[in-house]
């Protein structure tokens, strides 16, 4: 029964400082931030938002952990009218995230800021993150297309557009459209 309970009240409260993370950053800064979204930070992490950042429906922004080879906890950083739409994963565990201002992240992208080990003869869970590609750093006004992912250690460049179902394995170069599974230069932006 106790147990029962002290659960009971550990998801209160997980959902009471998810409201209150919530409604400061609405208050403050002016973020619309669905009430299905979930923004969890553990001790010691960040997560900035800038003015005007719109977070959607049942979207995913996790900040969680200490960098022990960098000496840095992990960070997520959305600058000023970015439009975050429903359903995307942003996970840094181990790095940083940061996105540019006036960006536009559609449905169901994932971003996540490193890996773990693949050591043999421990538990991939019980690993820690891989410190050779981590961190990712998005420009100014790039818009990844619904469904893509983007890869630990990746830099995206100012007006970058990547197509939707797009897989980001490395740098992308400014103002360039890329597209497909390693992702492509297409075309420039005219």
């Amino acid at each position: 029964m106790f147990s029962l309970i002290k659960l009971l009240l550990g998801n209160w409260y997980h959902a009471y400082i998810q409201l209150y993370i919530r409604n400061d950053f609405q208050r403050i800064y002016g973020c619309i931030i669905d009430r299905s979204a979930r923004i969890t930070m553990s001790k010691g992490s960040s997560i900035i938002l800038a003015k005007g950042v719109y977070i959607g429906a049942y979207s995913v922004i996790i900040c969680q952990g200490y960098d022990q080879a960098s000496n840095h906890n992990s960070t997520v950083k959305i600058g000023e009218g970015t439009y975050i739409g429903e359903l995307n994963n942003i996970r840094a565990a181990g790095g940083k995230i940061v996105i540019g201002k006036k960006c536009l992240i559609s449905q169901h992208v994932t971003i996540v800021s490193s890996n773990h080990e693949v050591k043999k003869d421990i538990h991939i869970i019980d690993q820690a993150w891989t410190t050779d590609k981590k961190n990712i750093i998005i420009g100014n006004d790039v818009w990844i297309g619904a469904g893509a992912a983007i890869m630990p250690g990746i830099e995206i460049g100012d007006g970058a557009v990547i197509a939707a179902g797009s897989v980001v394995t490395k740098n992308i170069l400014p103002y360039t459209i890329v597209a497909g599974i390693p992702a492509q230069i297409i075309k420039e932006r005219p």
